[in-house]
C-alpha cells in the first residue's frame, strides 16, 4: 500500500490551502498560525490534526514545527513578503522580513520535496534594496520611501473624500499628488541599479538550498471557483523534482466573439448566482455562519438605491459592490472592501455566501465574530485552487 503522502501548513489561517491538499489525500503533520480565532476555526474542521499556536520567529516554535514536521513531503504556507519592499535590507529587524526566514529556516531543516507559497499578485512588482549600499544610496533610497509616503498619505485622503463628505480633497492636493508620482517615476529610474526585485531574492534563497523555483500567476476562477482571484503561487522542487503548475478546468464564458473560448472543451466560470443562489431566502443561522448585518436607516437606504455592478458609494469600489450574479465574483478581502452586497436580496452577502465564494464547503465552520470570520475568509487560499495545486504534485510522488 503507498504511504499518504505528509504536508506541513504554515500561517495556515484558518486552513483553506490546507482544506485543498487534504481532500487531494494528503495527511497534515502540523499547522501553525499566529492568530487564536484562525486557529480555533482550523482545529474545529481538523480536529485530529497537531496545530501550533504560535510565532514562529521564536526558536521554541519554530522547533517544534520542524520536530512534528520531519519526513513530510510538501510544505505549504504563504509568509507575508511586504518586508522587502517596505524595510529592506536596510532593516533587518523588520518582523515581515523575519517571517520569510523564518520559513526559509524550515524548509532547510526539513527538506520537504516541494514548498509552495501563496502571496497577493502585487509580489511580482515589489521590490528591495540591494544590500552593501554606501551612505549616497541610502540618502537616496530614503528619498524615494518619503515620496512614496507622502503619495500614499494623498491617495488614501482623495479615496477618504469621495466617501465622506467632511473629508475635502484640494485642487492644490491634487497637482500635488501628480507632481510625487513623476517625480517617483524619475527618482526609480535613477536608482534601479540600487534595487532588486523579490521575486528574485526568493528564487535565489531557496535554489541555495536545492530548489528548481518556479513563479506563476493563478486565477482561482479557473479551477472551479466563484470568484476572480488571481495570486502568485511559488513552487519549489527540491534536487530534481518537477514543478508543474495545475492546468485550468475553467474557462471565462464565451460571448461568441472569442472563437477559442467558443471551442474550448473546458467547463464555464462557476457564478454568483450558481454559488450561493439557493441561500438567499434561508433565515440567519449563526451556526451556519449564515449571519445578516443589520444597517442604519440611512444606509439602508444607500444599498436600497445600489444597481448591479456599482458600489454604495456611487463609482465602482470594492467597498460595498453589489455583484453581477452571472459572473464569479470580484476578490473576497479581509475588510470591508470585500463585503459585498448580495444581488438580488437588499443587504451584504453573510459569511456563508463568502464562504460559498471561497470555495468552503458548507460543513466547514467557522470561529469567531462575525468580523474575524470575514478576516479568516479574506485572507484564505480558495480550497479548490489547493486542491487543483496538490492533485498536480501528487502525480510526481
Amino acid at each position: 500500500m503507498k504511504k499518504k503522502l505528509k504536508v506541513i501548513d504554515l500561517f495556515s489561517g484558518c486552513g483553506g490551502l490546507n482544506e485543498g491538499f487534504n481532500e487531494a489525500g494528503f495527511q497534515t503533520s502540523v499547522s501553525n498560525d499566529i492568530w487564536e480565532p484562525a486557529g480555533k476555526t482550523f482545529l474545529k474542521n481538523n480536529k485530529n490534526s497537531r496545530f501550533i499556536l504560535g510565532d514562529i520567529t521564536q526558536n521554541k516554535v519554530r522547533n517544534e514545527i520542524i520536530k512534528y514536521g520531519k519526513k513530510s513531503d510538501v510544505l505549504i504556507g504563504g509568509p507575508p513578503c511586504q518586508a522587502y519592499s517596505m524595510a529592506g535590507a536596510r532593516d533587518v529587524d523588520d518582523p515581515r522580513g523575519k517571517l520569510f526566514e523564518d520559513y526559509v529556516k524550515i524548509v532547510k531543516a526539513i527538506k520537504p520535496k516541494y514548498f509552495v507559497m501563496e502571496n497577493v499578485k502585487g509580489l511580482l512588482s515589489m521590490e528591495h534594496d540591494r544590500t552593501r549600499l554606501n551612505g549616497q544610496d541610502k540618502i537616496k533610497l530614503d528619498k524615494i520611501k518619503r515620496l512614496e509616503n507622502k503619495k500614499n498619505e494623498l491617495l488614501l485622503k482623495r479615496k477618504q473624500s469621495k466617501n465622506t463628505p467632511k473629508i475635502k480633497f484640494s485642487r492644490a492636493e491634487a497637482n500635488q499628488l501628480e507632481e510625487i508620482k513623476d517625480k517617483l517615476i524619475e527618482e526609480r529610474k535613477l536608482t534601479s541599479s540600487l534595487r532588486i526585485k523579490v521575486t528574485e531574492t526568493i528564487k535565489k534563497r531557496f535554489l541555495n538550498l536545492g530548489y528548481d523555483v518556479h513563479i506563476q500567476v493563478l486565477n482561482a476562477a479557473d479551477y472551479g471557483v466563484p470568484q476572480k482571484r488571481q495570486r502568485v503561487i511559488v513552487i519549489g522542487g527540491l534536487d530534481g523534482y518537477p514543478v508543474h503548475f495545475p492546468d485550468p478546468t475553467y474557462k471565462e464564458k464565451s460571448n461568441g466573439k472569442n472563437l477559442e473560448l467558443f471551442k474550448s472543451n473546458l467547463l464555464d466560470w462557476v457564478t454568483v448566482k450558481e454559488a450561493i443562489d439557493d441561500l438567499k431566502n434561508k433565515p440567519e443561522k449563526i451556526s451556519f455562519n449564515h449571519i445578516f448585518t443589520k444597517c442604519g436607516k440611512e444606509f439602508q437606504k444607500k444599498i436600497n438605491k445600489t444597481p448591479i455592478g456599482r458600489s454604495v458609494y456611487g463609482g465602482f469600489s470594492d467597498a460595498y459592490f453589489r455583484c453581477p450574479p452571472n459572473e464569479p465574483s470580484r476578490t473576497v478581502k479581509e475588510n470591508h472592501g470585500g463585503v459585498f452586497l448580495h444581488y438580488e436580496k437588499n443587504r451584504f452577502m453573510t459569511p456563508r455566501e463568502l464562504a460559498r465564494l471561497q470555495s468552503f464547503e458548507d460543513d466547514f465552520i467557522f470561529e469567531g465574530s462575525k468580523s474575524q470570520i470575514l478576516v479568516q475568509l479574506g485572507n484564505a487560499v480558495p480550497p479548490k485552487l489547493g486542491y487543483s495545486i496538490a492533485n498536480t504534485l501528487k502525480e510526481f510522488f
